[in-house]
């Protein structure tokens, strides 16, 4: 935080000798931050030993100072002792001042010549008066001390003409000197206006105080006040040194002595204004910082530790406040309340941004049609959209925009209306740990959460899915994992029959042409084989991905790889360590996505083996090596035995990149091909262009 005067080399000076300039070369800009600290600290530190209450004694200084400069508006108007005060002066708490030490102040203050160098020594000399009191005590103090005098003097006229004491003693402080002064430039420079130096230093104080009061936050979540607090010291000097010029500005009136020079109140005048504005800058973003530190407590309240309203804690998930702009209805497209829509409905929260694929909107969309039928359930999309870089904001909102209002109409479920910020993104990315892929949450009518992200249950099983609910989920991983993962991208009339009646399937697919002809060759000869004829020992080959009549379409789609994901991720977190086989082969499968070609060997739908292109043509090619085991084993036993053998020979371990998914991950993953830990690594991709995660 710079606290010097904009656009001038403060920063730059840092050894001034102010004793060897003249008055007219005499320059705040000669007291650099860097000098003033410099100065402070050599004999300063922070230090509450003894404690007042500042707020109480700003609301004291307030109001003698805004109660004599009514009256200072009485004496210009010709109105004097006509002043009629209103109960609100007289709610000011009490305090217990030191009187000792505000009349050392007082003696600071009094009878100093003017410039910037005896405002700077008469500062660090109240500094050590000061020294057993925090920073803000200092400045509080210094500010009471002088305000207990103008007080004072402006009390006494405001009764003269009442009370002869109070005639004997204005006279002796030479109040009517004072009077004269009040259409002056810079008497008003120093009080009286709303932006005069006195007025500014009591705003800057109780920026002060509200700063401090965010000491109950943890610096770690309010990143920037840390380094704002360590900047106190050096505002609370320029708060002491402007209110010591102040004063010797009001004693040259008194005195008839020559005051302050006009630019050295102008300089004094710019530095508060730009201390002023760098507290607010930081207050205001401390307060939004505040504001979603608050708002994430009260979700995890209401949502993990006390589970409250589904009605109350989804308008505050999203817009931070309990009265939301009401959800667009995507089959009618008019607004409906978020009462009226969730209103003891349980809801199923999709969370994504605008890139999130047909693919998935088609599966949700079946979901809502199977959940619609008992309305036990509500869909509500909250659209993710990223916040826009200044230079291209306009063309990136309308293409947001365009692109919301697109996938809008694909939606028939409750849609968030469209906004750049999500009230609860630090709740999303820290506790659901939201990321690049959607996420469904899946919640109850009391805001319980049943599934944390059923977006894997959703691409797996479909509507099978439903209830999302554990148990549900652990029914759905007894069938074996290629009637859940394989099968689904597989247009064979006959599939269903050989699986039910355990036929040994090869499942087989891969990017390279060449491999899946030489694969069917193969397969061709030893089907054709007299041993295989004579033995009856048949099996099935089917291709994964390839529709009817299709004939020279090579690649999975991206929906076949992200079920396999899906179905690791879930099994994973729900089986845990007693899930290692199954997630091994899974796992396998996935380490094969750019490979040239792989297969499955199934009985049924129970799975044998997994391997790469290679390895399975290198058993089909030495089939006359192994085809006289068949009298002994039957076809998967022995094409499982050979495949193993050739896979010790030839053994490659894996490595995969984990897409970015939404909600839980696993972190410890166990190598496909053998039995050692995978190791983790650390990969960082710019987020540009989307929220900040």
């Amino acid at each position: 935080m710079s606290l010097s005067v904009p656009n001038n080399p403060i920063a730059s000076l840092h050894h001034p000798k102010l004793s060897t300039s003249t008055k007219d070369d005499q320059s705040v800009r000669h007291l650099s931050d860097n000098t003033v600290t410099g100065h402070i600290y050599t004999k300063h530190r922070e230090d509450d030993s003894v404690k007042i209450d500042v707020d109480n004694y700003i609301a004291l200084v307030e109001s003698i100072i805004t109660t004599a400069d009514r009256i200072t508006e009485t004496v210009t108007h010709g109105t004097e002792g006509r002043l009629i005060f209103s109960d609100d002066f007289l709610k000011v708490n009490a305090v217990d001042p030191p009187l000792c030490t505000l009349h050392k102040v007082s003696s600071q203050l009094s009878c100093k010549a003017p410039g910037i160098e005896q405002a700077h020594k008469t500062t660090l000399d109240i500094l050590d008066i000061l020294v057993s009191y925090s920073w803000e005590a200092k400045a509080v103090l210094t500010l009471t001390a002088f305000a207990t005098e103008y007080g004072d003097i402006w009390h006494l006229n405001h009764y003269s003409s009442l009370d002869p004491l109070a005639k004997s003693l204005s006279m002796i402080k030479r109040v009517p000197l004072l009077k004269k002064q009040l259409e002056g430039m810079k008497y008003r420079q120093v009080l009286v206006s709303p932006n005069s130096l006195i007025y500014s230093c009591l705003r800057a104080m109780k920026y002060i105080t509200q700063l401090k009061n965010f000491s109950k936050y943890d610096t770690k979540e309010l990143s920037v006040l840390s380094s704002v607090l360590r900047q106190i010291p050096l505002v609370s000097y320029w708060i002491i040194h402007i209110i010591v010029a102040a004063r010797i500005e009001i004693s040259s009136y008194l005195n008839e002595t020559e005051g302050q020079s006009q630019k050295y109140l102008n300089e004094l005048a710019e530095k508060i204004n730009s201390i002023l504005d760098t507290l607010e800058n930081h207050l205001n973003t401390i307060r939004i910082d505040q504001e979603e530190i608050d708002l994430y407590r009260w979700l995890v309240d209401h949502i993990d530790n006390f589970p409250t309203e589904l009605t109350l804690v989804v308008p505050k998930l999203i817009e931070g406040k309990v009265e939301a702009k009401p959800f667009i209805d995507g089959s009618t497209r008019l607004q409906v309340s978020v009462e009226d829509a969730l209103r003891d409905k349980n809801v199923i929260l999709l969370i994504s941004g605008l890139d999130i694929s047909d693919d998935d909107i088609r599966a949700v969309d079946l979901v809502y049609n199977e959940v619609r039928k008992e309305d036990k359930y509500k869909i509500v999309w909250i659209p993710v959209v990223p916040e826009h870089s200044l230079e291209h904001s306009q063309e990136e909102e309308k293409e947001a925009r365009k692109k919301y209002e697109y996938l809008s109409s694909l939606m028939k479920w409750y849609i968030v209306p469209y906004t750049t910020k999500i009230a609860g993104w630090r709740y999303l990315e820290e506790n659901w740990q939201l990321r690049q892929d959607p996420l469904v949450v899946v919640m109850n009518s009391q805001s319980r959460v049943e599934f944390t992200n059923a977006i894997h249950l959703i691409r797996v099983w479909g509507t099978e899915a439903i209830p999302f609910t554990n148990g549900r989920t652990h029914a759905l991983l007894e069938k074996n994992w290629p009637e859940s993962t394989l099968l689904k991208f597989i247009e064979q009339p006959r599939l269903r029959s050989w699986v039910n009646q355990d036929r040994t399937i090869i499942f087989y697919g891969g990017k390279d042409p060449n491999w899946i002809q030489q694969f069917e060759e193969k397969v061709v000869e030893i089907k054709n084989d007299p041993y295989i004829i004579e033995k009856g020992n048949t099996f099935e080959i089917v291709r994964v991905g390839k529709k009817i009549n299709e004939v020279n379409d090579f690649t999975l789609t991206p929906r076949f790889w992200i079920t396999q994901w899906g179905y690791f991720v879930i099994k994973s977190r729900i089986k845990g360590s007693s899930a290692a086989e199954t997630t091994e082969d899974i796992l396998r499968l996935i380490s094969y996505e750019n490979e040239n070609g792989w297969a499955v060997l199934s009985v049924g739908s129970a799975p044998l083996l997994v391997g790469r292109g290679n390895l399975i043509l290198g058993v089909l090619e030495d089939f006359n090596q192994w085809k006289r085991t068949l009298n002994i084993k039957a076809f998967p036993d022995a094409f499982k035995d050979y495949f193993n053998e050739l896979n010790l020979k030839f053994h490659t371990c894996e490595r995969m990149t984990l897409p970015g998914f939404s909600g839980w991950i696993p972190m410890i993953v166990n190598c496909p091909e053998c039995p050692r830990f995978m190791e983790t690594g650390i990969s960082f991709k710019c987020n540009h262009g989307r929220p900040e995660l």
